[in-house]
């Protein structure tokens, strides 16, 4: 699983050798037509073929994009998206970095087999933006004596094998005793007098210990909760189960839980494809739900829209969220003070000599100094902003 600390690390390091840095962002989705038999290295190919920077020899009497080109035939990603760097190190030869992402990113456009090339300083933006755009989920699964808890992050699972580490196979054994007198309770084939017998014979024996072994469980949890700075919490299994055991949940981990999904086909051996099948409709319809709830505070007058009002109400604090579209690429103008202006003119009534640049390279930043929120839109929302608001829009604090 990627870290943000690897990227931080990548980043000290190729900015530190000082040299112009090759960056390049591919969909190389194996579940897609267009990318069988590799035909992704084709689409590389010939997006690179004017870039005459990279015509420089090497040792090796290759050019730079000839070693880069063949550096990519070693690489087969089982995943969405490739983002490659190259660049050439005191030796004079080809060196590279590899980072293969199980998600989409936000701020390039690689729809329809298109390809984001950069030359120069390198080019990690996407990869922040992804990490401030999706959240750390945490999964629990009960299943029986089988308590596992998973993260999800980018898209990626790792099961955290530490979470109920402490508990002993004596008390598993009681779990799955207590479990099974509770299912005979609910589900067992008895007339009601048998049953409330059954809960009586078993109440005493159920209040000596299960309320302590179970708080023991959700203190565990929170705990994981608490280390990885999961965000949201999906619990998995049994509905009765989930909400049995929710009972014992803090308040402050409740308020995390979006919602209960089903034990997978095979819940002994589950898979992390599996997780996500289940669970990432659950992650995309409240993503969505997110997404146009700010999105109709905008047009029902809390907020603003358009590149030149959105830039001035961000840069002087106004804006609690920023709506753009997952496909954000906008030019801008700065002036030497670091003001950003949307258009040419008014930048020229604010100073002499402003620079063009590309908006998505600063907005983070801008984002950042004045505590706005950045929500990236996709789908019918995107092309709602697009069409309604000019590509552009923003909640207002006031």
């Amino acid at each position: 699983m990627i870290t943000l600390e690897q990227i931080n690390a990548f980043k000290e390091k190729i900015e530190s050798l000082g040299v112009p840095v090759l960056s390049v962002y591919c969909d190389t989705d194996p579940s897609k037509e267009e990318n069988k038999s590799m035909a992704w290295i084709i689409r590389i190919k010939n997006a690179l073929k004017d870039f005459k920077s990279l015509d420089i020899k090497l040792n090796n009497g290759r050019t730079f994009l000839e070693d880069f080109l063949l550096s990519l035939e070693f690489v087969h990603p089982e995943t969405k998206t490739l983002a490659k760097f190259a660049w050439i190190n005191d030796k004079n030869e080809l060196e590279s970095e590899t980072f293969e992402l199980q998600i989409d990113l936000p701020a390039i456009d690689l729809t329809l087999g298109k390809v984001d090339v950069h030359y120069g300083k390198p080019y990690l933006l996407p990869i922040y933006y992804a990490f401030d755009e999706y959240d750390r989920i945490g999964v629990l699964h009960i299943y029986g004596t089988k308590w596992r808890f998973y993260q999800i992050f980018l898209n990626e699972v790792q099961e955290i094998t530490d979470t109920f580490a402490e508990i002993t196979s004596d008390e598993w054994k009681e779990i799955q005793e207590h479990l099974s007198a509770i299912d005979q309770i609910l589900y067992g084939e008895r007339t009601f007098y048998a049953r409330e017998k059954f809960k009586d014979k078993y109440k005493s024996k159920y209040q000596n210990w299960s309320h302590k072994l179970y708080k023991r469980l959700a203190d565990m949890l929170a705990k994981s909760i608490h280390q990885l700075n999961i965000s949201r919490l999906v619990l998995m299994g049994t509905d009765w189960q989930l909400n049995f055991f929710e009972n014992y949940l803090s308040h402050e981990v409740k308020k995390l839980i979006i919602g209960h999904v089903s034990n997978p086909t095979n819940p002994d051996n589950i898979s992390g494809k599996e997780i996500l099948e289940k669970i990432n409709p659950l992650l995309e319809k409240i993503e969505y739900d997110e997404e146009k709830y700010y999105f109709d505070l905008v047009y029902q007058g809390f907020g603003i829209s358009g590149l030149s009002d959105v830039l001035e109400a961000l840069q002087i604090g106004r804006l609690q969220v920023l709506l753009l579209p997952w496909d954000f690429d906008s030019k801008a103008y700065r002036c030497e003070d670091g003001l950003i202006f949307g258009f040419i003119d008014d930048a020229n009534k604010h100073c002499n000599n402003p620079v063009e640049i590309n908006l998505r390279e600063y907005i983070t930043d801008l984002a950042e100094e004045y505590s706005t929120k950045i929500e990236f839109v996709k789908d019918d929302i995107k092309d709602k902003l697009y069409s309604e608001f000019g590509g552009i829009a923003g909640v207002c604090r006031w």
